[in-house]
């Protein structure tokens, strides 16, 4: 790999942290030096060991607002403040427009944009982040290409990345920047573990191929981008 990052004394929140994306994340930016709030809804036993000291894992359901903040908060008492954010934990259904179900729906607007909200609520405090802040949002293609019976998970994709985009306008002033990564096809999450990409011919990415652009949106090359949203996609779209 010929691209490096040097994040040593920086603290990161990673969302959607225990697989997939939001892990490899979480590990690279642990290997570059960073200290990681981890959050999820489950980790395995073993997992403080696995990373050493430097990992701190939680457990964490991002649609609980206030447990959010108080874990949040409980770092910043340990650790410090947040230098910068990934909100990868999100939610997939398959639901069709005719079995259309409010409580399912519901479901995937709390995780994919309610919770990335209330986590730019959350930084928008002083108390909990460093003078230059960056978060970053993991979206979907879904949100820009039609696919059957993905409606509902579409639209909380696309009220997400519309809200940072817009947000990042009035947060610019406080050197907040908020950005989007549109991911295509990746392979090692749970979203895609039983589709078959070969069959369906859609690229096939790895979670390396998503980590490396966030990772350089959280960095200070890319100091001058917010409001913005990267397709990582191999094309498809």
């Amino acid at each position: 790999m010929n691209v490096t990052f040097n994040f040593s004394g920086q603290n990161f929140l990673v969302t959607g942290a225990s697989s997939g994306i939001g892990r490899e994340v979480a590990r690279e930016l642990l290997e570059a030096g960073a200290k990681v709030l981890g959050v999820a809804r489950h980790f395995p036993d073993d997992e403080l060991e696995k990373f050493g000291q430097a990992w701190q894992p939680r457990i964490l359901d991002v649609t609980q607002f206030d447990a959010a903040e108080k874990v949040l908060a409980e770092f910043v008492s340990e650790h410090g403040k947040f230098d910068g954010a990934v909100h990868s934990a999100g939610a997939a259904a398959i639901l069709p427009v005719n079995v259309w179900d409010a409580d399912a729906a519901s479901k995937l607007m709390n995780v994919n944009f309610f919770a990335v909200a209330n986590l730019i609520k959350i930084f928008c405090r002083k108390k909990f982040r460093a003078e230059s802040f960056a978060q970053v949002l993991i979206s979907s293609v879904s949100a820009h290409r039609a696919q059957k019976s993905l409606a509902s998970y579409a639209a909380t994709k696309s009220a997400a990345e519309t809200y940072i985009r817009t947000a990042a306008l009035e947060l610019a002033e406080k050197n907040i920047r908020l950005n989007s990564v549109t991911l295509g096809f990746i392979s090692g999450t749970r979203m895609t573990q039983n589709v078959d990409a070969e069959i369906s011919g859609i690229p096939r990415g790895e979670v390396e191929d998503a980590a490396g652009v966030i990772l350089f949106l959280l960095s200070d090359r890319a100091k001058f981008i917010t409001g913005a949203n990267f397709v990582v996609d191999g094309g498809f779209s």
